[in-house]
């Protein structure tokens, strides 16, 4: 009787045992094997692992990983392209274990960039840096103010991103990751953000008083709607503010013959266009002979005698020697 109660507890042990959970593998920063298996929480008893890469020999976990003195995960060593090789898990506690087979090409966790830095520079645009290992694909975000978050990627191995003409007044945070490029085998796993990097001024004044502008501006607009409005009605039905803002303009009468009459000057001013001006004779050049020049030179007394005995020969000469025109 003793040995069936044994055996039945040895039976309904097994029965009841938990099964050792599942392994998750990542290749971090291309450094070494990151395996965990508390993704369920923090197991129960201290597991023993074991990890190789294939080819490799069977090895207990170097280093483990460890949260209230339970092994939660375990560091296992890494070279350059081992990861496009099958990494084998075995995960055992007394006579449980559990089997496992990874593939790690697209599982690869970089760190994030670093030495990230914002500068604004001689062509009035902000360019943002960082440094990061080679083949590697980034992507940068930035938000203006605490606004919402814009992201852009860039190429691969390019380490720097352009901000085209950013404000002063305002302020930007940028962040950078990064992941493995799709020439090297392209990961599934970004890395973390890198730490933000400010530039800018963020003035809470101003923006307190942007903030209180745009309360007051539907206010503003009503205000100016119901002016104008205002100014129209009296503009309809007051005539002399009319006149005032809108001079009338006269209108030229068909029966005006003197453009004078239709503009309206002043009295001084118009008198003043009124003027007369004596005609110019103009008269022509004629040849007079030696005879009319000689009687010509005849002093004016003499030719006032001469001329009051003969008055043919004023007509002659008055003929002959001018002609009007």
């Amino acid at each position: 009787m003793p040995t069936m109660l044994l055996l039945l507890l040895c039976l309904t042990g097994h029965l009841f045992a938990k099964e050792p959970p599942d392994v998750d593998c990542l290749v971090v920063n291309r450094n070494h094997v990151k395996c965990s298996w508390d993704k369920e929480g923090t197991p129960e008893v201290n597991y023993t692992f074991y990890g190789w890469f294939h080819n490799d020999n069977v090895s207990e976990c170097p280093t483990y990983l460890l949260e209230n003195n339970i092994n939660t995960g375990c560091k296992q060593p890494y070279h350059i392209g081992q990861r496009f090789e099958s990494f084998y898990s075995r995960l055992q506690h007394g006579q449980q274990n559990k089997p496992m087979k990874h593939f790690l090409k697209n599982k690869v966790k970089l760190n994030p960039p670093t030495n990230v830095t914002a500068q604004n520079r001689s062509d009035s645009n902000l360019w943002v840096n960082w440094s990061q290992t080679k083949c590697v694909q980034s992507e940068v975000r930035y938000r203006i103010n605490n606004r919402t978050w814009a992201s852009f990627q860039v190429s691969t191995d390019v380490m720097e991103y352009c901000i085209n003409l950013p404000s002063r007044k305002s302020l930007y945070e940028v962040q950078v990751r990064s992941r493995v490029s799709s020439l090297c085998g392209e990961s599934e796993f970004w890395s973390d953000w890198s730490e933000p990097v400010l530039w800018g001024s963020n003035n809470s004044t101003a923006n307190q008083m942007d903030m209180s502008m745009s309360v007051w501006n539907p206010v503003l607009y009503a205000v100016g709607a119901f002016i104008l409005i205002l100014l129209v009605m009296m503009l309809l039905h007051h005539e002399r503010i009319r006149i005032i803002f809108i001079p009338v303009v006269p209108k030229p009468s068909p029966k005006l013959h003197n453009i004078e009459d239709w503009f309206q000057f002043p009295k001084g001013l118009k008198e003043s266009f009124n003027y007369n001006e004596r005609p110019c004779i103009v008269r022509e050049y004629c040849h007079v002979s030696q005879v009319d020049s000689e009687a010509s030179s005849i002093p004016e007394s003499e030719w006032d005698l001469s001329n009051s005995g003969s008055s043919s020969t004023t007509t002659v000469l008055s003929e002959e020697g001018m002609v009007s025109v």
